[in-house]
C-alpha cells in the first residue's frame, strides 16, 4: 500500500502514524508534507507547486534529502493528482488518500474523483480517516468486521445497475440507481462480512467506523 497525504483537513497524528507503518512508500502533496513532519513521519516523497508550505518547512525539507518534485503553480493538474500519478509510476497496486477531504468541497470532490482514475488504472485507492472510508465499486466488494457501521452507496456514474447489497439492514436483489436519487444514503451492516455487487457502472460508498455513524438522513 503506498499512502498519500494531501493538504485537507489536518489528520490525526497517531493516525497518520499507523497508516504511514502499514505503507510501502509514502507520498505528500504540498501540505500533506507539513502533516507528515508534525506527526513524526518522514515522507518518501513530496510533489505539488508548494505554494502551502512555509519556506522553513520546505527548507527542512532540503536539508534532510527527502526527495522533492516541485511544479508550477499554473497547471492543470492538483497536487493530489500529482502525486496519484507519482505513486501510479512507482508500481503502486493499493493506495490510501489521507487528508483528503475538508472545508474546501472543490477538492474533496475531486479526490473522489481521483478514485476514478485510479480504478480505471486497475489501482485499488480510498480516501481514509479515523471515522471513514470512501471507496468505488465496479464488481464485488466485501466489507469486513465493520458490523454496525453505516455505508452510504451513491452512484458515480449517470446509472448504476444490477446492484446487489447482503448482511445490511436494507438488502438489495438486481436494483439500480440513478445520479440525482440517493436513496443510498444511510444503510447500515448488520453481518460481520457485508457485499456489495455491482453488474454496471460505479458505485461510491462510504462506509463509518462502528461507533463514528453520522447522523440520520437529513
Amino acid at each position: 500500500m503506498f499512502l498519500i497525504v494531501t493538504g485537507g483537513e489536518a489528520p490525526q497524528g497517531a493516525f497518520l502514524r499507523e497508516r504511514a507503518m502499514a505503507a510501502r512508500k509514502v507520498i505528500a502533496a504540498d501540505r500533506g508534507a507539513q502533516y507528515c513532519l508534525d506527526a513524526g513521519v518522514t515522507p518518501d516523497l513530496v510533489v505539488g507547486d508548494m505554494d502551502s508550505l512555509p519556506a522553513d518547512v520546505l527548507e527542512r525539507l532540503r536539508q534532510e534529502g527527502i526527495s522533492l518534485k516541485v511544479h508550477p503553480a499554473m497547471k492543470d493538474d492538483t497536487d493530489t493528482a500529482l502525486a496519484l500519478e507519482e505513486a501510479v509510476r512507482l508500481g503502486a497496486d493499493e493506495v490510501e488518500l489521507l487528508a483528503a477531504t475538508g472545508d474546501r468541497f472543490d477538492h474533496s470532490l475531486a479526490n473522489v474523483h481521483l478514485l476514478y482514475s485510479a480504478l480505471r488504472r486497475k489501482v485499488n485507492a480510498c480516501i481514509v480517516s479515523p471515522m471513514w472510508r470512501i471507496f468505488l465499486v465496479d464488481g464485488t466488494a466485501s466489507i469486513r468486521g465493520r458490523k454496525g457501521a453505516t455505508a452510504s452507496l451513491l452512484p458515480l456514474t449517470v446509472e448504476v445497475s444490477g446492484i446487489s447489497l447482503t448482511g445490511f439492514q436494507w438488502p438489495l436483489d438486481d436494483a439500480a440507481m440513478h445520479l440525482g436519487n440517493p436513496y443510498g444514503v444511510s444503510n447500515v451492516v448488520t453481518d460481520d462480512t457485508a457485499s456489495i455487487t455491482v453488474r454496471e457502472g460505479v458505485l461510491i460508498a462510504i462506509v463509518s467506523e462502528p461507533g463514528c455513524e453520522p447522523r440520520d438522513k437529513g
